[in-house]
């Protein structure tokens, strides 16, 4: 298994670690896509690879194909290596019908990157329209789409997952554990329904029916049960740390590398 973590566990860095009244998470997208340099990401970078993380997936307004070239995306990949980072995913946070037009540029620039995998949730409603368009992108550039499991209005249970990957050949499953905690389905039987087309996990903890994220380990999602399994089926993917919480991630990003080293021994 690949131990990464994704950037937007740093998601209220972009204002000092201090919320904003009316905080939305658009405006905030916003301001990461305007106001956060290359230099800023490779700093952000180098933080988190001295943690330990040796990959990285990447959410998009951190380093976005609306804002850089697909040449930008080549350097980045490059200069991502060279500091010790194996293996990048990009997560473009959410699709809906009026994607279409952003699919193929998306997947040119995760291509660039070196991505093999495409994350994010997609509208249940509008999953007959965009999921066709990115399987056709997935043929294109060989890469996956790995569904993650949000809140209505999005692909949200398991079934609904399962049922929508099905027709598909380049599109699967991004599990993640926290939410699917959170709403009170089981994880462990999520994973049985959607293996063999589980792609990323958004390794997350969490507690039965409360918001809050926590470090692996302190929560009551059975994570140390899944690793499990992981390593029975030998799941090759990226475990990639999601730890959303509006203080600086570092602590419980430490916290969270040690616990998961030491289920995998």
């Amino acid at each position: 298994m690949n131990i990464g973590m994704i950037t937007c566990n740093y998601f209220m860095r972009i204002y000092g670690y201090k919320e904003p009244e009316n905080f939305n998470w658009g405006d905030m997208s916003a301001k990461w896509r305007a106001e956060f340099k290359k230099e800023d990401f490779l700093a952000l970078a180098r933080e988190i690879r001295d943690i330990g993380y040796d990959e990285l997936e990447i959410w998009e307004p951190t380093f976005s194909h609306d804002v850089y070239t697909e040449d930008d995306a080549k350097t980045l990949a490059a200069n991502l290596a060279a500091m010790g980072f194996k293996k990048l995913a990009y997560s473009i946070g959410g699709w809906t019908k009026n994607s279409v037009g952003s699919v193929d540029k998306a997947y040119k620039f995760a291509k660039a990157l070196g991505s093999d995998i495409v994350a994010g949730c997609i509208i249940k409603d509008d999953a007959d329209v965009i999921l066709p368009v990115i399987e056709e992108a997935g043929k294109k550039y060989g890469l996956k789409y790995a569904i993650e499991n949000h809140p209505s209005p999005n692909l949200s249970s398991p079934a609904d997952v399962a049922e929508a990957m099905k027709p598909y050949t380049t599109i699967g499953a991004n599990l993640d554990t926290g939410i699917y905690n959170q709403q009170g389905y089981d994880v462990l039987d999520a994973y049985r329904l959607l293996k063999g087309k589980v792609y990323h996990t958004h390794f997350k903890d969490t507690v039965k029916g409360a918001e809050a994220c926590l470090p692996i380990g302190d929560g009551d999602a059975p994570l140390a049960e899944l690793v499990k399994l992981f390593a029975a089926d030998g799941f090759e993917y990226m475990l990639s740390v999601e730890f959303e919480y509006p203080e600086d991630p570092a602590p419980g990003l430490i916290k969270s590398i040690k616990y998961i080293k030491e289920l995998l021994g």
